[in-house]
């Protein structure tokens, strides 16, 4: 006789939460297959924007010229003296635009590569005239699902490119102090404008990291009053969630590290001071991400011993209505036979006495229990 492989639900939820998770994955996976067979440049990943919008900043200390449709990029070619440029693109699917811009900017083909590919792991790659840096930008959003976003950058002497999948507000408070005039972001160069690039997306991470803890917080009160299977799977959400943004937040910290440890030329050596900050800042969302991480796994335990509990009192009381009815049952079942020689049948007192001794062992049976605290 063959054995069964049983398997606990709980396991079985994790299993099925872990499989929906894989799904997208696997969709891009092939997307990347599909791109090695035609051995051309192609985008992976979703299209989030129907038409690609290419905005441009041109500024120094005391100037600053905004355009918002940029269709060529040979001014990057010819830059002026004194002049920083940022050039922000608002979708990365249109192949011919991002070769375009390649083909201007002498962009190696990996890089290019890497631009359009949404499934690459953030990294730092230095080249002979420009810095490529690419980082995950993760926001929560109001249905519990995670908004993952590819974001690269294209560091140069005087210029930097920004590449985006929509049309979003991570960097709204720059383009307001680029505007404005605040700050130092106009004084400075392009280097110091990619540290408040990288900045803005680390402080999307902490509003995450927030955003999790504060339903956590909410999620714990439930826990402790009324759980029930939604409870597991929100908890079983979070913790992919929290995990999901530990895992893009430790190559945003080896990718900042390198920077530093590789002196680029690129890099302003007073600017290597904010670089340190950001790379402490990293530390600091990891850190707080491992608290989040072990505050979910400590809930998930009290939810398993919550229900043990609840099992374990259901079973006492079950216990103790049996143990009650057990001696009354005993008692029925004698005088239930029927046999023609029971002298107790024909006696004309024989129920009533028969009924006070059940009720005396029931009440008996539960001062007892009372006593020793078990009911």
């Amino acid at each position: 006789m063959s054995s069964l492989n049983l398997t606990r639900p709980d396991k079985l939820l994790k299993q099925g939460l872990k499989t929906l998770s894989s799904v997208r994955y696997n969709l891009y996976s092939d997307q990347k297959t599909e791109a090695k067979a035609k051995a051309k440049l192609t985008f992976i990943g979703e299209k989030k924007v129907e038409e690609v919008k290419v905005q441009l900043y041109e500024y120094d200390p005391g100037s600053l010229k905004r355009i918002e449709k940029v269709s060529t990029f040979d001014f990057l070619k010819d830059q002026s003296a004194g002049k920083s440029y940022w050039l922000n693109f608002h979708g990365i699917h249109d192949v011919k635009l991002i070769q375009m811009l390649g083909e201007s900017m002498g962009l190696e083909r990996l890089t290019l590569r890497q631009i359009i590919d949404t499934t690459q792991r953030p990294k730092v790659e230095e080249y002979e005239h420009y810095l490529f840096f690419s980082v995950k930008s993760i926001l929560k959003q109001d249905a519990g699902e995670m908004q993952v976003e590819q974001l690269s950058f294209v560091l140069g002497q005087h210029f930097i490119i920004s590449f985006q999948e929509e049309e979003g507000d991570h960097f709204e408070g720059i383009r307001n102090k680029l505007s404005e005039g605040l700050g130092f972001i106009q004084a400075r160069k392009s280097d110091y404008l990619l540290v408040q690039l990288l900045d803005a997306i680390l402080d999307n991470y902490f509003e995450t990291i927030d955003q999790v803890n504060s339903e956590i917080a909410a999620l714990e009160k439930t826990l402790f009053q009324n759980p029930d299977k939604s409870t597991l799977i929100y908890l079983e959400g979070h913790k992919r969630s929290a995990q999901l943004i530990k895992k893009s937040l430790g190559p945003i910290k080896e990718a900042i590290f390198n920077i530093l440890n590789g002196r680029s030329q690129l890099v302003k050596k007073e600017n290597l001071k904010f670089f340190k900050e950001l790379a402490n800042s990293a530390t600091s969302a990891i850190e707080e991400t491992d608290t989040t991480l072990r505050t979910l796994e400590s809930l998930t335990n009290i939810y398993f011993a919550s229900l043990s509990q609840k099992m374990n009192e259901t079973m006492k009381v079950l216990t103790t209505v049996a143990t009650i009815f057990i001696p009354l049952t005993f008692i029925a079942g004698i005088y239930g036979m029927n046999f023609e020689n029971m002298p107790e049948l024909s006696y004309q007192y024989g129920y009533p006495i028969a009924l006070g001794a059940m009720s005396i062992i029931f009440v008996g049976m539960l001062i007892y229990f009372r006593k020793k605290k078990w009911v």
